[in-house]
């Protein structure tokens, strides 16, 4: 009895101090603000144990987009939560202004996996409602200008409440001295594969209308500035079996006379209208680096199915012609294809980027693959998403590794000469997560650390990159339910907007972990350069600490390390 009623007691003065979070006066309502780390998501029941903490810090270089989480809650309700923050004052007088600065509000989406609303998407909104009790977090980003003045900038954050009166919230960035290089610059390379035809079904405009190629001039524009390499387009109907539950339309459209006859290839007629328009769209935002174009068999796993649909110019019907890989009439088909395809590209001047696309396919898949490429279209690259990466005959020009080789020791040190040789030849060499491992991923429910940890793994095993599906294959329901048969958040990082794509704030640490990884290849060359081994050995243990994939169940504070990096710099650099 004595135990039950020290539960309930300690309930009851727990329940109290929720209901009074600022320490007020009986019945009068309380609003309080703290700074909370960007790798920690906050969730409606946040508490602070530093209440008096509000000072958002930031650090980083000329060009870099830094970013600030402040959190607010009230013991009454919040008819409209706003935030404003002014320009930074500097060094002499140096100013960031407030142009460079967004402010914007953490929504919620309900996770099956946790059972619980999520903060992820980034409201773009003027301002929130807050219930009361619950905590809201305002996601504050700076795009810290190219010539920005070397030193500590200064400057205040208001979240303001109505009813409820408003917080201050101290702002000091300091602005390293050197400059990070535009995002298409950046030497990381990051392939997150996109679904086009996703954005005009969820936007409700027509596939490939003037409003359609409006919304994805301003998803391009989002995908370069979080530092995308990679166009992934299709260049049949369906590359992926419709897998995702939707369409996945051609770019190339295939065109015949009639029903199609066996030796009567050369018929065929392709229009690559909606695949010049889309490739010319992306390299227009900075996303120049790389074409993958899927597939002469469809995947993922070890489907033979390789089926064309075409257009029957003669009644304007659609056609399917169900073909294997490596069946005669799938070679005499891409015979007569791949010529035309190379003589497109080239006329383009995107030949020497283009790549042929396979997912995940077995070794006896894709050593057909290699044979038929090999004796008829040796010139074309090849990119390998997991599965074989080929033989003496011909290795993928892009090979991109599961998780798995990484975490499990004998599978690395299989792998591990194949990495350094690809490095070596400058080919692309990338790992990736998928709907698996539950932990590490990118998922909703996932770590933020999880996510910004990408860019420390790529360089401790000396990959080029991060590759992932995928960036904007939308459920049917995204805002009520952002699983679809895999993990929440496992198909997206941005979500649709009114006009265009919201980040989410797994999008916006994917970004800060690829900024760290162009700052540390930075500061490696400096210490390099000025014969600092004491300074590389020290990194190098920033990204140890960063890139484990277990601590005890917890990732490892990337922050930490970034600072032993940031040391560097100021170090060197200034």
């Amino acid at each position: 009895m004595l135990r039950t009623l020290a539960l309930i007691s300690v309930l009851v003065i727990t329940l109290s101090s929720c209901a009074s979070p600022g320490g007020g006066k009986a019945g009068e309502a309380t609003l309080i603000g703290w700074a909370a780390p960007i790798e920690v998501k906050t969730y409606r029941g946040a508490f602070t144990r530093e209440p008096d903490n509000r000072t958002l810090a930031m650090t980083g270089l000329a060009g870099e987009v830094l970013s600030a989480q402040a959190v607010i809650r009230s013991s009454a309700d919040i008819r409209k939560l706003s935030g404003a923050m002014g320009p930074l004052t500097g060094p002499g007088g140096a100013v960031i202004p407030a142009g460079a600065v967004r402010v914007r509000y953490c929504g919620y989406v309900p996770v099956d996996e946790t059972m619980t609303m999520t903060a992820d998407p980034l409201l773009e909104v003027l301002s929130v409602k807050v219930p009361a009790n619950l905590a809201q977090p305002l996601w504050i980003t700076v795009a810290v200008p190219s010539d920005a003045v070397p030193g500590k900038y200064e400057g205040s954050f208001t979240a303001s409440a109505a009813p409820g009166g408003s917080v201050e919230f101290e702002v000091v960035l300091e602005v390293l001295p050197a400059v990070l290089p535009p995002p298409p610059d950046w030497k990381f390379y990051l392939n997150i594969w996109q679904d086009p035809a996703g954005v005009g079904r969820t936007h409700g405009v027509q596939l490939w209308s003037e409003q359609h190629w409006s919304l994805l001039e301003k998803y391009a524009a989002n995908f370069a500035a979080h530092g995308m390499k990679s166009i992934m387009t299709s260049i049949i109907e369906q590359p992926w079996r419709s897998q995702a539950g939707v369409e996945y339309p051609s770019m190339v459209k295939w065109n015949y006379p009639g029903e199609f006859k066996a030796g009567a290839a050369d018929r065929f007629q392709w229009d690559f209208t909606i695949f010049d328009r889309y490739v010319g769209l992306m390299i227009e935002a900075g996303i120049r680096d790389k074409i993958d174009m899927y597939a002469l068999v469809k995947g993922p796993g070890g489907t033979l199915d390789a089926s064309i649909i075409y257009r029957d110019t003669t009644d304007g019907e659609m056609r399917n012609i169900k073909l294997e890989v490596g069946e005669p009439l799938w070679e005499e088909i891409w015979t007569a294809f791949l010529p035309v395809l190379q003589k497109h590209l080239e006329e383009k001047g995107w030949f020497d980027i283009a790549m042929l696309g396979f997912d995940e396919k077995p070794a006896k898949v894709m050593k057909i693959i290699y044979n038929f490429v090999v004796e008829n279209a040796a010139d074309f690259k090849v990119v390998s998403s997991g599965g074989y990466p080929g033989d003496e005959r011909k290795t993928g020009d892009e090979i991109v590794f599961p998780i798995d080789d990484l975490t499990n020791r004998d599978r690395w040190k299989k792998i591990e000469p194949l990495v350094k040789e690809m490095a070596a030849d400058e080919r692309y060499v990338s790992w990736y997560t998928a709907c698996w491992p539950h932990y590490p991923n990118t998922f909703i429910f996932s770590h933020l650390r999880e996510t910004r940890f990408i860019g420390w793994v790529t360089w401790k095993f000396g990959f080029d990159g991060y590759t992932r599906w995928a960036v904007n294959f939308y459920p049917e329901d995204i805002w009520n339910q952002p699983r679809y048969k895999w993990p929440s958040g496992d198909m997206f990082f941005v979500y649709p907007g009114p006009d265009g794509p919201l980040d989410s704030i797994r999008w916006e640490l994917m970004r800060q972990g690829i900024q760290d990884y162009e700052v540390l290849g930075m500061a490696m060359k400096l210490a390099k350069e000025a014969g600092r081994d004491d300074l590389i050995e020290k990194m190098d243990k920033a990204v140890e600490q960063a890139a484990r994939f277990d601590s005890c169940g917890l990732m490892p504070d990337v922050e930490e390390a970034r600072a032993v990096i940031n040391a560097v710099i100021r170090e060197l650099a200034g």
